[in-house]
C-alpha cells in the first residue's frame, strides 16, 4: 500500500495512462501527416480509454444517495464547469477562434471523460442490481450506434461507448489484478504477447500494410450511420473493440510496476496534468510549434514533449499553484489531486 491506504499498481497504471492521454494528445498534431504518428495514435487508443474506464470502475462505489452526489457534483461536475468556460475562452480570446454555440452541450475535448465518469457513477448503484450487469452494458453500447440522436452532445455516445469498460472494472475481482505471487510468471508472459501482438499490428500500420481504422471508432463519439457501415458490421467492430480494449488493459496492469515510484507520484497527482494539458498543446498547434516535425524523430519529440509536459504539469508546484480551479478549499486536506472518481 502507499502510505494513504492505496495501491501503488493502481497509482502507476493511473500514472502511466495519464501520460499516455497527454502523448496521444501531442501525437494528434502530427497523424495528418504522418503514417508512424498515426499508427501509434491508433495504438494507444486501442487501449488508453477502455483502460481508464476500467480503473475508474474499478475504484468508483456503487453508492446513491446525497453524500454520493455531492461528491460527484464537487469532484466531477464542478471542475467540468470551470474547465469548459476556461478552454472555449482560451480559444475564442487567445487563439481568436470563432465561438462554438454548442459550447454548453459539447464537452471540450478531453472534458467529456469526467462527463461520462459522472454518469457511470449515477449509473452503477442500479447497473449492479441487474442480472448480468456487463451484458446490459454491452447491449447499451452496441444498442447506442443504432440511433442517429446519440453522438457528441453531452457526451452522450462516448457514455455509452465505454460503460462496459466501466461496469467490467468494477466487476473484476481485487485478486484478479493482484494475483499470488507463483501466478505470476505464466501471466506476464501471456500479457507479453498480448503487447507484443499489438506491437507487430502498430508497425503493420506505421508501414501501410494494414490500413488505419477511422478515428471515430476509437473516440466512440459516433453511430453506425455517421460511420458509413452497417449494422451488423458496426455492432461487430464496436464488440471487438471492447474484446482488444480489455485484453490490452488486462496486460497493463499484468505488466504495470508493483512499487512505488516516479509514475505513483504522478498517479497520485494525475488531474492536474490532466485538465491543464491542453492549453499548452492548443496554444502549440495554433502557433505551428509542431509544424516541422516529421518522421521518427518528429515522432519521438512529439511523444518527449508529451511526457515533459505531463510530468511538469504534475508537479507538486504547479498542483497548488493551480488546485482552486478544480478543487474547492475546503478539499484540499482530503483529496490526492488524482483524476476524479478513482477513490475506492
Amino acid at each position: 500500500m502507499t502510505t494513504a491506504g492505496r495501491i501503488p499498481l493502481f497509482e502507476n497504471v493511473r500514472g502511466l495512462l495519464t501520460l499516455l492521454v497527454v502523448m496521444g494528445h501531442a501525437l494528434e498534431l502530427l497523424i495528418e501527416r504522418d503514417p508512424l504518428a498515426r499508427a501509434l495514435y491508433t495504438g494507444l487508443y486501442l487501449f488508453h480509454i477502455p483502460a481508464f474506464a476500467f480503473l475508474s470502475g474499478h475504484l468508483s462505489r456503487a453508492e446513491a444517495g446525497p453524500a454520493a452526489l455531492q461528491a460527484m457534483a464537487r469532484g466531477l461536475l464542478a471542475p467540468l464547469a470551470v474547465f469548459q468556460v476556461l478552454y472555449v475562452a482560451f480559444d475564442v480570446w487567445v487563439l481568436g477562434q470563432a465561438w462554438d454555440s454548442d459550447w454548453l452541450t459539447r464537452p471540450y475535448w478531453m472534458l467529456w471523460f469526467l462527463l461520462s465518469l459522472a454518469s457511470w457513477r449515477l449509473a452503477l448503484p442500479w447497473l449492479v442490481r441487474l442480472p448480468k450487469p456487463l451484458a446490459w452494458a454491452v447491449t447499451l453500447s452496441l444498442g447506442a450506434g443504432l440511433l442517429s440522436w446519440v453522438g457528441y452532445p453531452f457526451s452522450l455516445s462516448r457514455t455509452c461507448v465505454f460503460l462496459p469498460c466501466f461496469v467490467a472494472g468494477h466487476l473484476t475481482p481485487r485478486a484478479w489484478l493482484l494475483p499470488p505471487t507463483e501466478s505470476r510468471p505464466w501471466r506476464v508472459v501471456l500479457a507479453a504477447g498480448v503487447f507484443s501482438t499489438w506491437g507487430l499490428y502498430v508497425a503493420a500500420l506505421a508501414r501501410g500494410h494494414l490500413p488505419a481504422p477511422s478515428t471515430q471508432w476509437l473516440y466512440g463519439s459516433s453511430g453506425y450511420a455517421s460511420l458509413g457501415t452497417p449494422e451488423l458490421t458496426g455492432m461487430a467492430t464496436r464488440l471487438a473493440l471492447f474484446g482488444c480494449g480489455m485484453a490490452l488493459t488486462w496486460a497493463l496492469f499484468t505488466l504495470g510496476p508493483r512499487g512505488e515510484g516516479a509514475l505513483t507520484r504522478l498517479g497520485k497527482w494525475s488531474l492536474a496534468p490532466f485538465l491543464l494539458h491542453g492549453f499548452f498543446l492548443r496554444g502549440a498547434k495554433a502557433t505551428g510549434l509542431f509544424l516541422p516535425l516529421h518522421g521518427p524523430a518528429g515522432v519521438a519529440l512529439a511523444l518527449v514533449a508529451g511526457a515533459l509536459l505531463a510530468v511538469l504539469l504534475g508537479h507538486p508546484r504547479v498542483v497548488q499553484a493551480t488546485r482552486f480551479l478544480w478543487e474547492p478549499r475546503w478539499r484540499f486536506q482530503r483529496t490526492r489531486g488524482a483524476v476524479p472518481g478513482l477513490d475506492r
